[in-house]
């Protein structure tokens, strides 16, 4: 019959989320208590809400540790919006470059008129 037992590591009792341990068996064939740390949910897109593609979830304190390119997505705006979001104000701002454009050029036929 083996003993199953083992005891905490830390000083806290209480059977609660932060506290959550696991049975390790040690090649001494021994059981020690095993802490699970609790899972992020991650970086999520600030416009609509989605979590964001190419992120870890990782602890904040982490992500300040690693590298730029493992933190960010290499697009504009890319630790902050989903792809989505980029693509859609990309495509706005050329609309309204192109409406202005054409306001510009309307404007410059209606002068020419006048002056003939």
């Amino acid at each position: 019959m083996v003993d199953n037992r083992f005891t905490l590591r830390r000083s806290n009792p209480y059977h609660t989320l932060r506290n959550r341990v696991r049975p390790v068996r040690t090649p001494g064939n021994r059981l020690v208590a095993q802490y699970i740390e609790k899972r992020m949910k991650g970086p999520k897109c600030a416009e609509t809400g989605k979590p964001l593609a190419g992120i870890p979830h990782i602890k904040t304190a982490q992500l300040r540790r690693m590298k730029k390119n493992q933190r960010t997505v290499s697009r504009p705006y890319g630790g902050m919006f989903c792809a989505s979001v980029v693509k859609e104000r990309i495509v706005n701002a050329f609309m309204e470059e192109e409406a202005r454009a054409a306001s510009e050029r309307k404007a410059a036929q209606e002068q020419k008129k006048k002056g003939k």
